[in-house]
Parts: C-alpha cells; sequence; structure tokens
C-alpha cells in the first residue's frame, strides 16, 4: 500500500472508482441488517473512509459517529454525505475517538485497522472500543475472507491454511465469525479494472485480469461480531 501514501490524492480517486463498481458488497450490507437493528441507536464508524457505508447507516440510525484518521477522506465523506445532520465527522485514530465512557450503541468498521500486523494496536483499539461501548452494545466487522480472488491480488496465500489463520486472528480478540457473504466487484471494463487493482495491487492486479479475461472479481465477506 506504499502507493497510496505517495499519490494520496490519486489514491482517493481509485478508492471512489473502486467503491463505485456494481454490487460492490450490497449483499454483506443486507446480511448485516439481518443480524442488527441500527433503526434509533447511536453508531461509531471507524475507519469510514469517503462514504458507503457512512451513507447507509446515517439513514437508519439516530446518531453516527464517522471516525477517519485521514483529513482527505472525512472531506470526501462530507460531500458524499451532504445534508445529513445526523452525522458528526471525528478526524482522529481509532484508538483515541474521543468519544465519551459508554456513549455508542453499535460499533461497525469495514477493513480498517490493523488485525494481523503483531502490533499492540489493535488491544488499543479493542480498549477504546470497548470504553465507548454501552454495556449492552456490540461491535460489527467486515472483513475479506483470506479465500478467493481478491485475497489473490492482496497475496494472502502465505499462510500454510489462510482460513484457518484468518479465524483464529478473529477468535484470538473475543470475536465469533457470524457469517460469510458472497460478494462481487464488476468494473465497467477490463481497463478499468486493471488500472483500478493495478494501482491498489500493483502487478498482481493487472496480471490476474489480463489471466481471467472478463472485469469480474469474486470474494467472500466475513462478518465478525463481539459483545462489550
Amino acid at each position: 500500500m506504499e502507493r497510496w501514501s505517495e499519490t494520496y490524492n490519486e489514491a482517493w480517486k481509485v478508492y471512489d472508482r473502486f467503491s463505485e463498481c456494481e454490487d460492490f458488497e450490497d449483499n454483506a450490507f443486507s446480511a448485516l441488517l439481518k443480524n442488527i437493528n441500527f433503526v434509533g441507536k447511536t453508531v461509531y464508524e471507524y475507519g469510514c473512509g469517503t462514504w458507503k457505508y457512512t451513507n447507509k447507516i446515517a439513514d437508519l440510525c439516530y446518531k453516527l459517529y464517522a471516525n477517519d484518521i485521514s483529513p482527505l477522506m472525512i472531506e470526501k465523506a462530507k460531500e458524499k454525505c451532504a445534508g445529513k445532520a445526523n452525522i458528526e465527522y471525528i478526524t482522529a485514530s481509532a484508538e483515541s475517538s474521543g468519544l465519551a465512557d459508554e456513549s455508542v450503541d453499535i460499533i461497525f468498521g469495514a477493513w480498517a485497522g490493523p488485525r494481523f500486523d503483531g502490533s499492540d494496536v489493535i488491544w488499543k483499539i479493542e480498549e477504546e472500543f470497548s470504553r465507548i461501548l454501552k454495556v449492552d452494545g456490540s461491535i460489527w466487522l467486515f472483513e475479506n475472507y483470506l479465500l478467493g480472488e481478491f485475497s489473490q491480488m492482496r497475496g494472502n496465500e502465505h499462510q500454510p491454511a489462510p482460513a484457518k489463520y484468518f479465524l483464529n486472528q478473529f477468535e484470538k480478540i473475543g470475536y465469533r465469525l457470524i457469517e460469510y457473504v458472497p460478494a462481487h466487484w464488476r468494473f465497467q471494463d477490463i481497463d478499468e479494472a486493471k488500472y483500478v487493482c493495478g494501482f491498489i495491487f500493483g502487478e498482481n492486479g493487472e496480471s490476474f485480469f489480463n489471466a481471467k479475461g472478463c472485469p469480474i472479481m469474486e470474494d467472500n465477506i466475513a462478518i465478525f461480531s463481539r459483545a462489550k
């Protein structure tokens, strides 16, 4: 992901094009709604990015705190969600939200924050989540399952048993698997697919679509949850 930090404005444009792909994660969000009810709730979305779930959740909940460490991402999210008065934006790291103790009903995050890097950051994040979460609250996470075409491009097959490793890491920090949800990204054409995924994943992204020959990438999204 070094290219993201080198050319941040360009990276945002690529991310936005990625988010606009047909049927991008819609199945996963529908599955999430079968498990939790956002209506009337105060929600903290960490790592909100530019808009994808912020828009959806804000339409359902009472109050949404949208967090991202990047000021640029927050500004873009504000543009995408303009007119939604129930959103309060927080530019901060996930381990220091600045919210009051036991102030949120639901915490939600999608592919945000370190999970398997072996650092202490994840424990600081989890401590912060427990602090701001109400006694009867819950945390819900989306992660890309470590088997499938998306993960092939990310190079996650280096683990001897990637799926087992993936599950074990989440269990260690108290999460349980709710379900796997099929998802796909359908780009407008091969050139768009190669550009977007090539920017993010380098040669892995370009060579994948050269070999596949169609602008569709299949994936599986894992939904995890834990209580306070």
